[in-house]
């Protein structure tokens, strides 16, 4: 582009830019006074959100007084700073060091009673729960709010382990 045009269009645009912030006060007041983004809560109505369900708490944790964590890992066995998606966090318990881990895993089936299901009904944090013992591994598994948990210990039996899940917040 020729030196001589490029000036002449610069000119130009400099021009319009003063002519148009000029012109500003001598616009109508009401041009002026009406808000460039009409309030986006008038044109929605009532809140949104007030029918969206909170999301569901991944990372289950015990009281202070209760267990203190040992390590925490992110599901895909990352360490350190956890993003918000669940973690695996094993705590052990002050009252007698026996260490329990607790996650919500990815990829499982949520726990429903089955009706002809014999076992005595187990509960934990008010929903039915399932306890299985693999290798020397008690896990118990439930599900509440449409996340499947479990939590684990080699050292507790069922009922150890349900009364120190039943504390977790």
């Amino acid at each position: 582009m020729p030196k001589h045009l490029e000036a002449l269009l610069t000119i130009a645009a400099t021009a319009l830019v003063v002519a148009f912030f000029a012109s500003v006060s001598h616009w109508p007041k009401e041009w002026t006074e009406r808000p460039i983004v009409p309030n986006v809560a008038t044109l929605l109505g009532p809140s949104v959100l007030a029918s969206v369900r909170p999301a569901p708490v991944l990372n289950l944790a015990f009281p202070d007084d209760i267990a203190v964590v040992v390590r925490r890992a992110g599901i895909n066995g990352e360490t350190g700073l956890i993003p918000t998606a669940a973690s695996i966090t094993t705590f052990r318990l002050l009252a007698t060091g026996d260490l329990v881990s607790v996650a919500a895993p990815t990829g499982v089936d949520p726990v429903r009673r089955i009706s002809n299901d014999a076992e005595p009904l187990l509960r934990v944090r008010g929903a039915y729960a399932v306890a299985t013992t693999d290798r020397g591994n008690t896990v118990i598994r439930w599900t509440e709010n449409g996340v499947t948990y479990e939590v684990s210990s080699r050292t507790l039996d069922v009922a150890g382990l349900a009364e120190v899940a039943n504390k977790l917040r």
